[in-house]
């Protein structure tokens, strides 16, 4: 994985985007839940006496009214910078090579070269499952360091994953049949050492 220095190629083979969902977002951040839920219980009294005091509201009435004013204040943001991620950040599969962002803020885009992925396998949660979305992982190794631990690069809820995950198969194949036909085997280059020295011999 590297920093693109150069401006990717103009058309991807694959853009592929998280899907947002609410319940998603709540089941990735648990702890972020779980604070957020804090504050609602906290601020909630205080929000519905002050509605109840100065605007002469029925308790029920004000009681409501503050559920909706936390929640606004409260989750309504977290779910707005989640969606505006899932609109940013799009992963861009070329020919040699995936391209991304990490997010709205941070726009540097990072390259993973096709020659350093090991695997890409779908991974599900029994949310997603009923959702009907899934993540596609993506599996990469330092080139030359096999035996080393690798990193996993998560496209995250993605409609539609198995046939996306083929997509990517199908793209990783094309680039390694390239580059195999590219290199030369070891018979040819042997062929070629060979005919050198006879030509050199024949001077």
């Amino acid at each position: 994985m590297s920093r693109a220095a150069d401006p990717a190629p103009s058309v991807p083979r694959l853009r592929l985007r998280s899907r947002f969902h609410p319940l998603m977002e709540l089941y990735r951040h648990p702890v972020r839940l779980t604070v957020s839920l804090l504050l609602m219980l906290f601020l909630l009294p205080e929000a519905a006496s002050l509605g109840a005091r100065f605007a002469g509201l029925p308790v029920f009435v004000s009681y409501i009214l503050a559920c909706v004013a936390v929640f606004c204040i409260v989750i309504l943001p977290q779910f707005c910078v989640a969606w505006v991620n899932c609109r940013a950040v799009a992963y861009m599969f070329y020919d040699d090579h995936l391209c991304f962002i990490e997010n709205a803020l941070l726009r540097d885009k990072i390259r993973v070269p096709y020659r350093s992925v090991s695997a890409v396998h779908l991974r599900q949660t029994i949310l997603q499952r009923r959702l009907r979305l899934a993540d596609i992982v993506i599996e990469t190794k330092p080139v030359g360091f096999q035996d080393m631990a690798g990193t996993e690069h998560v496209v995250a809820d993605i409609r539609a994953a198995r046939k996306a995950m083929g997509r990517i198969e199908d793209i990783l194949a094309a680039y390694r049949a390239a580059r195999a036909a590219a290199q030369p085997s070891p018979s040819a280059a042997a062929a070629a050492a060979a005919s050198a020295v006879t030509d050199e011999d024949s001077r």
